[in-house]
């Protein structure tokens, strides 16, 4: 009986993770990750932290612009 409902907890997290991964690869996901993943970088060549943080949210603000795609 433990097996079990380790089992389905198991499954419960891998359909969590699923949604999650889903939500990663749409572009609101793609722009936050690209935030987060130029954040470090920018404060590692220098930026101090508000400086690093806007602009690795311009860019993940560009980045969603640009995969979005809008049509006028």
């Amino acid at each position: 009986m433990i097996l079990l409902s380790r089992f389905l907890k198991f499954l419960e997290w891998l359909e969590n993770s699923r949604e999650f991964f889903y939500f990663l690869s749409e572009p609101t996901g793609l722009s936050a990750i690209a935030a987060l993943l130029l954040y470090c970088p920018l404060q590692l060549l220098g930026c101090d932290s508000l400086s690093a943080t806007t602009l690795a949210c311009t860019v993940a603000l560009t980045l969603f612009c640009l995969l979005e795609r809008p049509d006028f």
